[in-house]
């Protein structure tokens, strides 16, 4: 007796679109990216359900991820020794809350990167932030505050409206995209989403979002013409652009001596020289992290505002918050260092250099703009971390952008994953071909 493989199933058909595992996938993806984008009243009753399809489909497909888990192990040490730290955290509760949902978090990323390809996830980037800069238009029309768009910060809205300017100009420059059906539309609505995005980067009136503006576009530019030159041309572009960065710093060190360039800056877009008192809580990080240097005080164990005798209610009362406001260090490593120690930030330091290495080498092998795309995100990410919280943090958009960039740099070699073939069909991009994913 013979028993037939059962067929995959068929694909049905929503409002006339044909909806396969992959555009079900995709559009769930895009979904995730648009509730995680901002937080709003009721957004868990959204995110958990979908936590929860996510968390079974890494179930479903353990045997295809059991290759890709063992070689990105070192994305699981940070998550581990923050679990761990239950054993002398105080917070107990929110430290096995968090902990959960970084592992979580983690797991969404690898259903990610073996379902979905690298141009899925930069549409469904460029759908996301499109949804919330139209929504920043209309609440700037409607008398809202003008910096700060959709969002409850200008860092916040500057930080989206990059994150939007990167898709739109690597969705303009990416020629692997469908030129039938609706992605045709792709690449010239993209343009305009470009110039928007840098409207309202201006009008978040962020340093941090023009200056990341500007260095994406200048990498992405950079690369995109790299793709066109022969070995010959690219090593002498290597030799130039080494000669100009060495001339360019040698000359900024002297200059320095004379004048000082960064304070005209921080001066033209309202800032003082303690970067709006970041340095002054960074004083504060110090101290404590002196206390408890490798273990540090757990999830939560210093943010204790409503305990009057609290350092954390000194800094609340300093920078005028009110008890019940949720505040940081405003800086990655000094917020892990505090509560996870400087053994948990060497362990997020090692998975964040690992993430950003692979997305480096694929970027550099693969030269297409969606490898580009993921490129900018990790530069993106790591310039964020210096000057605000939520590297390697649960649910965080760009931390799994990072990570789901490095993953599709590795290959899935196991039966049924997506591995050196065409690419499954797009939700809105013809089936390309893309070697090495």
């Amino acid at each position: 007796m013979t028993f037939a493989a059962p067929a995959p199933p068929a694909a049905r058909r929503i409002f006339g679109l044909r909806i396969d595992e992959t555009r079900r996938d995709h559009i769930l993806v895009t979904l995730w990216f648009l509730v995680t984008f901002k937080q709003f009243p009721g957004d868990e009753l959204i995110l958990y359900p979908m936590a929860l399809w996510f968390f079974w489909s890494f179930v479903r497909d353990m045997p295809a991820l059991i290759d890709l888990v063992a070689r990105s192990w070192v994305l699981w040490l940070f998550p581990i020794w923050w679990m761990l730290s239950l054993s002398w955290g105080t917070e107990t509760a929110l430290i096995f809350k968090s902990g959960l949902q970084m592992i979580l978090t983690t797991i969404i990323c690898y259903c990610i990167a073996l379902r979905l390809t690298a141009r899925h996830i930069m549409i469904s980037i460029l759908i996301a932030a499109s949804f919330y800069a139209v929504a920043s238009v209309v609440d700037i029309a409607q008398g809202g505050v003008a910096a700060r768009g959709a969002f409850l910060s200008k860092n916040a809205f500057g930080m989206a409206m990059v994150m939007l300017w990167i898709a739109a100009i690597c969705t303009l420059l990416d020629g692997g995209i469908g030129r039938t059906g609706p992605a045709r539309l792709l690449r010239p609505l993209a343009l305009p989403t470009a110039l928007l995005a840098a409207v309202l980067i201006q009008v978040s009136n962020s340093l941090t979002a023009v200056l990341l503006a500007a260095g994406s576009l200048v990498l992405i530019i950079g690369l995109r013409l790299v793709t066109a030159l022969s070995g010959a041309a690219l090593v002498a572009a290597a030799t130039f652009a080494l000669a100009a960065l060495t001339t360019a710093t040698a000359y900024g060190t002297f200059a320095m001596l004379e004048f000082d360039p960064i304070t005209p800056v921080l001066e033209a877009f309202g800032k003082d020289a303690t970067l709006t008192g970041r340095t002054v809580l960074w004083d504060y990080a110090a101290v404590e992290i002196e206390k408890d240097p490798w273990l540090g005080k757990g999830a939560g164990g210093f943010w204790t505002p409503r305990d009057g005798l609290s350092t954390a209610h000194r800094i609340y009362v300093e920078f005028h918050k009110a008890p019940w406001a949720t505040f940081s260090f405003h800086n990655s490593y000094y917020e892990v260092a505090v509560h996870q120690g400087l053994i948990g930030v060497g362990l997020m330091v090692l998975a964040t250099a690992w993430c950003v290495w692979r997305t480096v080498l694929q970027a550099f092998r693969t030269r297409r703009m969606p490898s580009i795309f993921f490129l900018c995100f990790a530069m993106v990410t790591l310039a964020r971390s210096l000057s605000e919280p939520g590297l390697m943090m649960p649910f965080s958009l760009l931390s799994m952008l990072l990570i789901v960039g490095a993953l599709l740099s590795l290959p899935i070699a196991a039966p049924g994953a997506r591995a050196r073939g065409p690419a499954r069909p797009l939700l809105l991009v013809d089936p390309i071909e893309e070697p090495g994913r």
